[in-house]
């Protein structure tokens, strides 16, 4: 299968306009016409491995017809369509839908902003498995998110166990509270290098010492912002209750840092309450649901042999029991609206940040919404990238997986060079903008 490429361009995305699949030496492309194989092929073996259940054998046979007609679709570059279902999410995606069909005189895969049409892939997929009869609320990706946990399992011992012998201590004076701040959030940061909608098929096992790693991690981020969210942190803000806001990226290791980053918090005094943000339905391969929230807590508590992280497990439970810890899937997180838009398109979740202390976003797609998918030049600052969305104090926390950056200082590019001095892949010029390896900490106030 190939698409028509007489539209495409032999180039990277322009700056300052928006990423699309069509220009062939993006991320966009790559994604749309090499990862998106993979994860076909992924979902396709997890089905065909579910098939011990005869009575449903021919539904999943069907439902792996329509994913193979919907890869076909993508590489052959064809028109977006309405979605065809009646749920409350679909019904705003054809809304959106339509005003983008009345608004560009050409929507497919690859011409349309490429922010737009990865996430209308995702529902999509949703739409396959509603219209079952036995796969309804099917999570097509939960058993790649079970794996990556078994995969992590070493490392989130090592750090339960710091956590664990910290929080015994007495309490800490300001300078020692601050470095363990700075430990939280770097965890915290580097836990987004496991995406699992980058790394589909591909064993992960993490396996470092992260108390080490993040140490010598340092170099390698571009653009860091850690002592002015500390500073922030510690002005007295009049809200009540005091509440942190954490926008979720992964599952697995990633959502278990998030989780030693918002019991800082509470521990501390720093927030009464910490919501996390997931999304409503499986959405790119490794996102957080509720569903996988609650079971992370659970296996954590009852399932791991590590006394540890049965220990940190029951106090995370106990968090959520006692509502220190919310989890809240509103459906704008699975819109292809950049955040920019939300005052106007959800003024009610807007208002509600509004309410926080501060907005902790993670990870390459809550990025890539925020700066509004658009190849910025590197030292655009992040809040003229955020465009006006500022409900509140905004942290960002990504590793770079896409094209798309800024806030960078005017010497980042000697800084890379410098890292990567002796590799062989730098005649790619986008290299470090895709490969998980450099990172930015964004705080806009």
């Amino acid at each position: 299968m190939a698409c028509n490429i007489d539209q495409f361009l032999e180039q990277n995305t322009p700056k300052n306009e928006p990423l699309r699949g069509k220009y062939m030496k993006s991320f966009g492309y790559h994604s749309l016409m090499r990862r998106m194989p993979t994860v076909f092929s992924e979902i396709t073996g997890l089905l065909k491995a579910k098939q011990f259940n005869l009575a449903n054998k021919e539904e999943i046979n069907n439902v792996i017809d329509k994913l193979e007609l919907l890869l076909s679709e993508i590489l052959n570059n064809n028109p977006l369509r309405k979605i065809d279902s009646t749920s409350t999410l679909s019904l705003m995606w054809n809304q959106i839908l339509e005003k983008k069909f009345n608004s560009d005189s050409v929507v497919t895969w690859f011409e349309t902003e490429w922010l737009f049409t990865e996430n209308y892939l995702y529902i999509r997929l949703k739409e396959i498995f509603e219209k079952t009869k036995t796969l309804q609320n099917y999570d097509p990706f939960k058993q790649l998110k079970y794996n990556a946990f078994d995969e992590s399992e070493t490392t989130m011992i090592a750090i339960a166990e710091f956590l664990i012998f910290q929080f015994s201590k007495k309490e800490l004076d300001n300078t020692s509270l601050k470095a363990l701040f700075i430990q939280m959030l770097k965890i915290c940061l580097w836990g987004n290098r496991f995406d699992l909608s980058l790394n589909i098929g591909k064993s992960k096992n993490i396996t470092e010492d992260p108390l080490e790693a993040i140490v010598s991690l340092d170099k390698y981020i571009l653009a860091d912002h850690s002592d002015d969210i500390w500073n922030t942190l510690n002005v007295s803000i009049d809200k009540n209750p005091k509440k942190i806001d954490l926008i979720l990226d992964n599952s697995a290791y990633e959502l278990f840092t998030e989780m030693c980053l918002a019991d800082f918090f509470v521990t501390y005094g720093f927030a009464e309450v910490v919501v996390f943000h997931g999304k409503s339905i499986p959405w790119y391969v490794s996102d957080v649901t509720k569903p996988d929230f609650e079971h992370f807590l659970n296996r954590l508590e009852k399932q791991c042999t590590s006394s540890a992280l049965q220990k940190i497990g029951n106090r995370w439970n106990n968090y959520y029991t006692a509502g220190k810890f919310v989890i809240e899937c509103e459906e704008f997180w699975t819109l292809p609206h950049c955040y920019s838009a939300m005052a106007n398109e959800d003024s009610e979740l807007y208002k509600k940040l509004t309410t926080s202390q501060l907005l902790i976003f993670k990870g390459d797609l809550n990025y890539r919404k925020l700066i509004g998918d658009i190849n910025w030049e590197p030292s655009t600052t992040f809040k003229d990238a955020l465009c006006r969305f500022q409900p509140t104090a905004v942290v960002a926390l990504r590793t770079l997986k896409c094209d798309c950056v800024c806030g960078l200082n005017s010497d980042y590019e000697t800084k890379i060079d410098e890292n990567d001095k002796d590799n062989n892949y730098l005649n790619s010029t986008n290299y470090w903008q895709v490969n998980g390896k450099y990172a930015v900490v964004h705080l806009s106030k």
